[in-house]
């Protein structure tokens, strides 16, 4: 590019321009092959919360203690002041990307937030406990999880893996089934 005088540049609005990453086991699987990413980032990010609220899908956000999660991109995502964790990376060697996509879409929501209606609400996720209840509690292993409370606390982020409990699918679970599934519907 060749400016000349009187040019103008714009600059974009990043709120993420420094960050580090790291790929994490899953702390419900060890040794289970899943993994997840930690973004570390040097600065403060809490302030594009409320527009990623509003943007992102299936979201709990604690304005006041400063944490979001939510998913988008079909990935599922917790946010911090200065930390963003992805769940569930099947193919480690994909982490990069992972990572970018993440810092992505984190700065292209602060640089459009000025169209963007914050929101502070709280749309909330079904307690773990709530999701056990109701799981066949076999600690059958065949989902992948260690036990039926590690699969209720990765299945309360994300209500896509209620696929992977093979008891469920089985006609005397289909009301838990059900159940599971309500506790994730809208109000």
């Amino acid at each position: 590019m060749c400016l000349q005088n009187g040019d103008t540049i714009r600059t974009v609005d990043r709120l993420i321009t420094d960050f580090r990453f790291e790929l994490v086991e899953d702390h419900h699987s060890h040794g289970s092959g899943r993994y997840g990413v930690r973004v570390m980032l040097p600065g403060d990010i809490s302030a594009a919360f409320p527009y990623l609220n509003t943007m992102l899908e299936d979201t709990w956000y604690d304005h006041e203690n400063r944490i979001l999660i939510g998913t988008g991109n079909n990935r599922r995502y917790a946010f911090r002041p200065h930390e963003i964790r992805v769940a569930v990376i099947a193919d480690p060697s994909k982490v990069s990307y992972v990572v970018g996509e993440v810092v992505d879409l984190v700065n292209r929501v602060w640089e459009e937030r000025g169209h963007i209606t914050p929101s502070f609400g709280r749309s909330k996720l079904p307690a773990v406990y709530d999701i056990f209840k109701l799981l066949p509690r076999t600690n059958c292993k065949q989902c992948g999880y260690p036990s039926c409370l590690a699969f209720a606390a990765d299945l309360h982020s994300d209500p896509e893996l209620l696929e992977q409990c093979p008891s469920l699918s089985q006609v005397e679970w289909t009301a838990n089934r059900e159940q599971i599934t309500a506790l994730f519907s809208p109000d």
